[in-house]
């Protein structure tokens, strides 16, 4: 029996209200007229309760609007690779968006094009899902897109990230009555780490728990550091060995390190600020050329290629520039270091060339990229007890050391994290698990 017509504005007969076990909610959707020569929309809602449910359907009606009245930008053909592409774009053009925050989205978007780039990683754009049209898109189609990136359940987040604003701006534009990815579920598992140390290896049912490195390991690195330093055949740079001590004096982001300057260390008082971070990332041209107007940033604080003024606007490339601040307010933080790390600083400025602005330079002068550092810190602990930890490792063990003497508190304040955040003690700081004693209780 073919439906009834429905008028515009018209409701039809509500379904009755099902449980999602994914969601944990009750779920119900009608139909509603459009006006000529569109078909009925579908409204969807749901509740903690059927009664919810059905209300929420009501109101959701009450507030319904002809979708021949939207301005939509977008047609019928419009695929989910175009709409994912527009998406991009105009998160690029966001004026409260960092630049580099586009880096981790375009890299699940586009197949990369660099030399180093892996030919068969799996991106939105000439998936089965990104050749689909969007209107054709259900929830289901979702689903199996992310289902095969199911080794990962971190690449599943952005994905799914994605998909839902993108879906979400085409329902804000009028040409789908609905986000097929507001349903979705992911079902991947985390990856466990194990920690072939001293400690212990990690709990596999919490891998994600602070992994310092414990008072022992910690002189393991630096015994590993001073023979790797020592050993004529492998000689790391005095600067890397310069560089881990002013981090862990700091508990610092290893980008935060590496970007301190002479004006940020006081001699006098003995303290160093944390002021600002190096960006290491992929942005179009048009926005290396905000990046330099609005942090108005010197020749020695970008790298760049040469000839990028050259380039379109809208192409791609690899950028390195000190951000003149940190990654949160809290993070700028002025910290008092020790004798030794103080004695390091006086011979690295005394030795340091004539009007060099950074206490760690690369070697023509301008910022250094933290991925060579990290890459010194794996080469040192490769194939020893400690090759598990990376180098902001070094930043959760100062912070551990600091909350075992002076409590939670001061670990915040040397994290730089907000007061009473969870994440010092979710990400960084791990205490042991007291023995409860209660036993003469009666």
């Amino acid at each position: 029996m073919p439906r009834r017509a429905l008028k515009p504005g018209e409701p039809g007969d509500p379904s009755e209200p099902e449980w999602n076990e994914d969601r944990q909610v009750f779920e119900t959707h009608c139909r509603i007229g459009e006006p000529k020569p569109f078909k009925p929309s579908l409204v969807r809602a749901s509740g903690q309760t059927k009664r919810q449910a059905k209300d929420a359907l009501k109101d959701r009606c009450t507030k319904w609007k002809p979708r021949a009245t939207w301005p939509g930008s977008y047609d019928e053909k419009c695929t989910v690779a175009e709409a994912v592409r527009a998406w991009l774009e105009s998160y690029e053009k966001h004026p409260r968006k960092r630049p580099q925050n586009g880096r981790s989205y375009r890299n699940e978007i586009e197949r990369s094009t660099s030399a180093r780039a892996k030919k068969d990683k799996f991106v939105i754009v000439g998936s089965t899902l990104g050749c689909m049209k969007a209107v054709d898109v259900k929830p289901y189609h979702i689903r199996l897109h992310l289902e095969q990136l199911n080794w990962s359940t971190t690449k599943q987040e952005v994905h799914k990230a994605l998909l839902r604003m993108t879906f979400q701006m085409l329902v804000e534009d009028g040409l789908l009555d609905f986000n097929p990815v507001a349903t979705v579920k992911i079902h991947g598992r985390a990856g466990v780490r194990w920690r072939a140390g001293p400690a212990g290896a990690v709990n596999p049912y919490f891998p994600g728990e602070p992994q310092p490195l414990t008072p022992d390991e910690m002189r393991r690195y630096w015994e590993l550091e001073a023979a790797r330093y020592a050993d004529p055949a492998y000689r790391t740079p005095k600067r890397y060995r310069d560089y881990t001590k002013l981090a862990y004096a700091l508990a610092a982001r290893p980008s935060e390190a590496v970007a301190v300057r002479w004006e940020d260390v006081d001699f006098t008082s003995g303290t160093v600020t944390i002021a600002g971070t190096i960006v290491d990332c992929s942005l179009r041209v048009w926005q290396v050329r905000k990046v330099l107007d609005d942090y108005e940033l010197a020749d020695h604080e970008i790298v760049v290629r040469g000839d990028w003024h050259e380039l379109d606007d809208q192409v791609v490339v690899t950028v390195a520039f000190r951000q003149p601040f940190t990654k949160t307010r809290g993070s700028m933080r002025t910290i008092k270091v020790d004798a030794v790390c103080l004695a390091m600083l006086r011979e690295r400025k005394i030795a340091a060339a004539p009007g060099e602005a950074l206490v760690f330079p690369s070697q023509v002068g301008k910022i250094l990229r933290t991925n060579k550092m990290s890459t010194v810190w794996h080469s040192i602990v490769k194939d020893t007890e400690l090759s598990w930890s990376t180098l902001k490792t070094l930043r959760s063990t100062r912070a551990t050391r600091v909350a075992e003497v002076h409590g939670i508190a001061a670990a915040r304040l040397i994290l730089g994290h907000d007061e009473n955040s969870a994440i010092t003690m979710q990400a960084y700081v791990y205490l042991e698990r007291p023995v409860v004693d209660f036993a003469d209780a009666r």
